[in-house]
């Protein structure tokens, strides 16, 4: 991983974009944890994975909400 705590990487503040940097996850900034790297393509692809689970509930919830309305 690398300590990559440059603030002209980092979009919004928050999102880690360095096309440099071929790593897909950095240490954050305060040294605490990990960041996705959104500019490299297997960063892009975790962050999809990790946002499956969550979009599909929305869709479940949505989907029970709109059934149990009728």
């Amino acid at each position: 991983m690398n300590n990559d705590n440059k603030d002209e990487n980092r979009k919004f503040f928050f999102f880690y974009f360095n096309p440099k940097d071929p790593s897909s996850t950095v240490d954050r900034k305060n040294g605490k944890g990990v960041t996705i790297n959104f500019a490299s393509k297997e960063g892009r692809r975790l962050f999809l994975f990790l946002m499956i689970p969550a979009i599909m509930m929305m869709i479940i919830v949505a989907f029970i909400a709109i059934l149990s309305s009728r």
